[in-house]
């Protein structure tokens, strides 16, 4: 069977997937272990300042902590973003000129494309994902962080119990993986077909195919541009190709003329 579509980046999302979860358990292993365990020190200063606020500086020295914990955690993440991109691009190049040689009967050197091309576009994409990822990774503890100091502020402060406030922190560490989760696919999906639309163009394919990976997750409007031709220059409604939404797993079918 003629292969038309690219493959998704599987083991690099997974591997981004991975890094990116030891990074919020990281997190939240700081919380347990600097947090948690002065909640109770927090409700007794409450208490004695008979319910001022002198007990605010010290949820904020610890936040502070935390915080620089994090951007330290992150580094161990960020570094490796260059690794992953070029994986990402490597799985990209092999797709693509499989996907030549599929519907041409050659290779990509045959059609006057060099095989040691140095793809010129591809620097300002890696520049532009490397940032965009290194802004959203640092965004984690951004996201984390105030949603519990709010936790913390309305509990003591409503008489909430230590056991209590301990659970409700807790149980927002899920919604900080689940954004780990997002960040890695999404941003995975993204690259990959940035860089489809790059190199097929390159070639001189103006149009491809949508489609859709046909299963109950597929948005609806998504369904209903399955096996529609569209343009690269003119884009479907919303201005979007295949694989650039959030979490868009549709891929785009090059037209050969």
């Amino acid at each position: 069977m003629k292969k038309t579509t690219f493959l998704p980046p599987d083991s690099q999302e997974r591997e981004y997937t991975r890094l990116l979860l030891r990074f919020s358990r990281q997190m939240q292993s700081d919380v347990n272990k600097l947090l948690i365990p002065r909640i109770g020190n927090f409700k007794q200063q409450f208490d004695r300042e008979m319910r001022g606020d002198g007990w605010i500086d010290d949820v904020e020295t610890i936040f502070v902590w935390l915080h620089d914990r994090a951007i330290n955690h992150s580094l161990i993440v960020t570094n490796k973003l260059p690794d992953i991109a070029n994986r990402i691009d490597s799985h990209n190049d092999r797709q693509f000129a499989m996907i030549v040689r599929a519907n041409l009967g050659q290779d990509i050197g045959s059609i006057g494309v060099n095989v040691f091309r140095t793809e010129p576009f591809l620097l300002p994409l890696k520049n532009d994902w490397n940032k965009t990822n290194t802004d959203l990774i640092k965004s984690l503890p951004t996201r984390l962080h105030p949603e519990l100091k709010g936790i913390i502020r309305r509990g003591v402060q409503n008489g909430v119990s230590v056991k209590d406030l301990q659970k409700e922190i807790k149980a927002r560490y899920g919604v900080s993986d689940i954004r780990a989760r997002l960040i890695a696919q999404d941003q995975t999906l993204k690259f990959h077909s940035s860089l489809s639309e790059y190199r097929l163009k390159s070639v001189g394919v103006e149009k491809y195919i949508w489609r859709t990976v046909q299963d109950s997750r597929v948005r609806p409007d998504h369904v209903e541009r399955n096996g529609n031709e569209y343009s690269w220059d003119k884009p479907p409604a919303g201005g979007l190709h295949p694989g650039q939404e959030v979490r868009c797993r549709c891929r785009a079918e090059p037209v050969f003329d």
